[in-house]
């Protein structure tokens, strides 16, 4: 649950690198348009390899232990020397990415690949269709996940030309990812700075996978924005005294009250932020919702370094209207190989003691956007920060297209850090000759 939607006044973008708004029906595609002008699968590029007689492609049963074992860390030789990569915790995944645990996977179609070469694991994948995305945006839409590959373009096409293939045979037009497995979990390849760890629930990969896809002939079909925050200067900023001043004005105008989350009704708190993360995001671009199942069961793992103040609704009349949510960097605190035993779980002891976190997600119901209650949310959320004296922040992702809260961060001297792309392709068949 990684993305942010909130609203205020329509406006353009001065990012750098960030499309502006052109499109003259803003509210339609008000929080991310989709995108056109992809790459087409069909002529292939020069630079795709399209037949590599070394590699052998397998499937991976990722119910049977073993199999989602060497799934999960095949990889760990392409990152041997990189000091910025923190392998995802293994005991996490491990449950994650089994089916019959993960409620995501009930929704889902899929194959989950490893490219073989002389005997070694050298690229996987998880490749799937989402029957609950297309019946909720009347698509035939692919995706692709959990993508690692070692810096060989014939071993790398292989992968990416049976799942192709695969996506093709059952009649899908259109395919995006890194998707892992939705939008509503981690997503998006790293192509702008490379010289940090990932912040918590972030993902993390070497440069040369951009070239991997781009030499396929996948293209750009949706930037995610990372951002950081210096919290060093409090809100004495002329940009975060006037978004105080707001927040205190709309606090009092709307007669609304702020609350941190209730652990002790757990169950019912899920359910109110449930209700609001679906109703917030319901038109952001690549958006599912996901079942309360399985939102119950994103939530199983981040309870365990939520902080209460830093999970925040705001109620009127009792009901909650919006919500925030902010982590403590747990990437400080992980083991760099993933494995807790035999004893690296000690690291977690202090989980929540971090210098710097991260805010997740951030959502307004609709008939209460334009209000300013985003302004309330990022001060009450920046004077906490400042309380833990965390020395660094981050907010993300947004959408690169998503003006409002992209103009909503800048506002609080947030600058831009880093950012990850969604890639897309048209995979419609060529026509027969």
């Amino acid at each position: 649950m990684t993305s942010m939607s909130t609203t205020g006044s329509q406006t353009n973008s001065s990012i750098p690198g960030v499309r502006k708004t052109s499109n003259p029906d803003a509210e339609a595609n008000r929080f991310g348009r989709p995108p056109d002008n992809l790459p087409k699968l069909y002529p292939p590029p020069a630079s795709r390899t399209l037949e590599a007689s070394s590699v052998q492609i397998i499937d991976v049963d990722l119910n049977n232990r073993s199999q989602r074992q060497r799934f999960l860390s095949m990889c760990d030789p392409f990152y041997e020397g990189d000091a910025n990569y923190i392998a995802p915790l293994h005991m996490h995944f491990m449950s994650f990415l089994r089916p019959v645990e993960n409620p995501a996977f009930k929704q889902l179609e899929y194959r989950a690949l490893i490219a073989m070469e002389d005997g070694t694991p050298k690229a996987r994948m998880i490749v799937h269709i989402d029957k609950a995305y297309n019946a909720y945006h009347s698509t035939q839409t692919g995706f692709f996940g959990f993508f690692e590959s070692a810096n060989n373009k014939a071993v790398a096409h292989a992968l990416l030309n049976e799942a192709m293939r695969w996506l093709q045979s059952k009649d899908i037009t259109e395919v995006f990812g890194p998707m892992n497995l939705s939008t509503n979990h981690q997503c998006g390849l790293l192509v702008e700075n490379f010289t940090r760890p990932p912040f918590v629930e972030n993902t993390y990969n070497p440069p040369y996978y951009e070239e991997l896809f781009q030499s396929f002939g996948f293209g750009k079909a949706k930037d995610l924005l990372i951002w950081m925050i210096d919290p060093k200067e409090g809100m004495n900023t002329p940009g975060r005294q006037r978004i105080q001043k707001v927040a205190n004005r709309v606090r009092k105008r709307e007669g609304l009250t702020v609350r941190p989350v209730n652990l002790k009704d757990r169950q019912a708190e899920i359910e109110r932020m449930y209700q609001v993360y679906v109703r917030s995001w319901e038109h952001n671009w690549g958006f599912v919702p996901p079942s309360r199942e399985e939102f119950t069961f994103l939530m199983k793992d981040l309870q365990l370094i939520a902080i209460p103040e830093l999970i925040l609704f705001i109620e009127f009349e009792g009901e909650p209207v919006a919500f925030s949510a902010t982590l403590p960097n747990a990437n400080e605190k992980m083991p760099k190989n993933g494995r807790l035993l035999p004893f690296n779980w000690l690291r977690l002891l202090n989980i929540k003691k971090t210098t710097s976190g991260r805010l997740v997600s951030l959502g307004v119901v609709p008939e209460y956007r334009k209000r300013g209650l985003e302004t309330i949310l990022f001060a009450e959320t920046f004077a906490e920060g400042q309380r833990r004296k965390w020395t660094r922040s981050e907010i993300g992702w947004t959408l690169e297209d998503n003006d409002l809260v992209n103009r909503a961060i800048e506002s609080m001297d947030g600058t831009l850090d880093r950012r990850y792309r969604i890639l897309g392709m048209e995979i419609t068949p060529p026509a027969p000759v």
